[in-house]
């Protein structure tokens, strides 16, 4: 054998080795079912393991590749979550730390996804993905079909359904706050039928009056509840009266089977799985604790949205298979955080409460600085935990940004109810936090505060200009699941803590899709 040969020979193997093994020829799905899940747990399914039904949350376990701790890293929101989920790239990277930002021209908070030149359908918003600054799952997918797959998206917010339907897919949809339409944007281009008569012909406001969010099975078979919880088993509506009815429902387990209904009805009118290329639909679920009813404990609310989500998801991926064929379905499940926040504990228990004014804070800082520098409104303005400096006063001081930030943080630090201060500069060095690396790639500094704290557990913040009510900090977080199932993944369950910017490339990997292009992270999570 010549020498040239030999190192032909020892180049495909190598090549070769790289390649996923997943058989000898490739088996891509015909339908790829996208799902995240807000604040879902792995502690909360284990609770409810001899309750789920078999089709659901238990097929992806025992079918897929299973994970049971997620990270994401610190500071980060459900939509930043969904943007690492379809990104496989941190914050820094993709574009979207958070759902919200301080808009440094206006001085005021801005939606991430804000974009004017877009029209809304069904909705006065105007968004776009334009500030997703990389390609995402969905996007990679619809690309390798040539457009010939076609990709819907459908959650209960903005957010979610944006997010998840990246740059090229053919339509996103979320619920208005304000007319419960199903809504959309200018910038996707079809409106499927079932859209146009969920709005014409079923709107939710008429249907809204008759519904009613009530146990789905008796209480007393619920695990994890005292006694005194068995006993009051909760009723929710949403009466005409109520302004915050749809957001309400939007948060509840029936706003999950709203998402279902329509993206099966979606699946079945478009014959999602029967293209050329692969589809896909991706929904966005929430289990965050609800917040509209009365008591602060919504520990049985949370366990009736487990069960029925287990149900959503088996009617989905039941709805996939009767166009796709049973082998013909892939589906990957990621859950995303949800704030560490409650509704205040009643006084008769004692809990150490306090309350954080941002305006008092900004005040007090405001007048410090003017202490050591001379008059002037030194603070732009507060958001989501960071305090924006005014950097054009500083830059016409002739005074040092840094030097600024240090003075800030210093006096911030020493305030009732601060836990924690970071300076811009501190985090992007890496030299603050528990984990400094993943606080600096969870940071985008072109929309990052110039001085950020955090809250001490059991206080709330106050007066911060926004609309939505305080709510008390704690710093308990859970494990926080994912699975991937695809035709020709072996089974396998992970227990170690996962990156979650292996998901990305993980799924891309299992569909023989080319990953997105800011996913920096192996593929690690195929092992077969």
């Amino acid at each position: 054998m010549s020498a040239n040969w030999k190192r032909i020979v020892s180049s495909l193997l190598v090549a070769s080795a790289l390649l996923p093994a997943v058989g000898a020829s490739p088996t891509r799905p015909a339908i790829v079912i996208g799902i995240t899940v807000e604040g879902l747990s792995s502690d909360y399914l284990q609770l409810l393991e001899d309750r789920l039904c078999d089709g659901g949350f238990k097929m992806l376990a025992s079918q897929g590749i299973s994970v049971s701790d997620l990270h994401y890293g610190p500071g980060v929101d459900a939509a930043a979550a969904i943007a690492m989920i379809y990104t496989g790239a941190a914050p820094a990277v993709n574009g979207i730390p958070a759902g919200s930002i301080f808009d440094t021209e206006r001085l005021a908070p801005m939606h991430i996804l804000n974009d004017p030149s877009k029209i809304g359908n069904f909705t006065n918003e105007t968004y776009s993905p334009d500030a997703i600054s990389v390609s995402t799952l969905s996007d990679e997918l619809r690309i390798d079909s040539r457009g010939e797959g076609l990709v819907f998206s459908i959650g209960a917010t903005p957010l979610q359904a944006i997010i998840s339907a990246g740059h090229a897919a053919n339509g996103a949809f979320w619920i208005n706050d304000n007319n419960g339409n199903w809504a959309t944007t200018t910038y996707y281009h079809d409106i499927p039928r079932a859209v146009s008569n969920s709005n014409y012909k079923t709107p939710l406001t008429h249907r809204l009056d008759t519904m009613v969010w009530e146990p789905l099975f008796d209480t007393s078979m619920l695990p994890g509840l005292s006694d005194q919880k068995r006993l009051r088993p909760f009723k929710h509506s949403f009466p005409k009266k109520d302004d915050d009815r749809i957001v309400a429902f939007k948060a509840s387990a029936l706003g999950n089977r709203e998402v279902t209904r329509l993206a099966i009805e979606i699946m079945q009118e478009l014959s999602l799985g029967k293209h050329p290329g692969m589809d896909m639909i991706n929904v966005a679920y929430t289990l965050a604790p609800y917040s509209y009813g009365r008591s602060a404990d919504s520990s049985i609310e949370t366990l009736d949205a487990y069960l029925r989500l287990d149900r959503d998801i088996a009617a989905l991926i039941n709805a996939a298979k009767k166009t796709a064929g049973p082998n013909g379905v892939a589906v990957f499940l990621a859950g995303v955080p949800t704030p560490a926040h409650d509704k205040r504990d009643d006084e008769r228990w004692n809990i150490p409460y306090g309350q954080f004014s941002v305006k008092k804070a900004e005040s007090l800082l405001n007048m410090y600085l003017m202490a050591l520098h001379g008059n002037g409104d030194w603070i732009d303005g507060y958001f989501n935990n960071h305090f924006y400096l005014n950097k054009k006063l500083i830059k016409e001081r002739s005074l040092d940004l840094t030097v600024i930030r240090g003075e800030a943080a210093d006096f911030l630090n020493r305030m009732s109810g601060v836990a924690d201060v970071y300076t811009i500069d501190d985090i992007i060095a890496g030299r603050v936090g528990d984990d400094p690396q993943a606080l600096k790639r969870n940071t985008s500094v072109r929309r990052a505060g110039d001085v950020m704290i955090r809250v001490a557990p059991g206080w709330e913040v106050t007066d911060d200009g926004t609309r939505r009510p305080p709510v008390v900090r704690r710093e308990s977080q859970s494990r926080i699941p994912a699975f991937i199932m695809a035709p020709g993944i072996a089974p396998s369950r992970n227990d170690a803590p996962v990156d979650a910017r292996l998901i990305a490339p993980s799924v891309a990997r299992a569909l023989w899709l080319r990953a997105p292009n800011g996913a920096s992270q192996p593929a690690s999570l195929i092992r077969n």
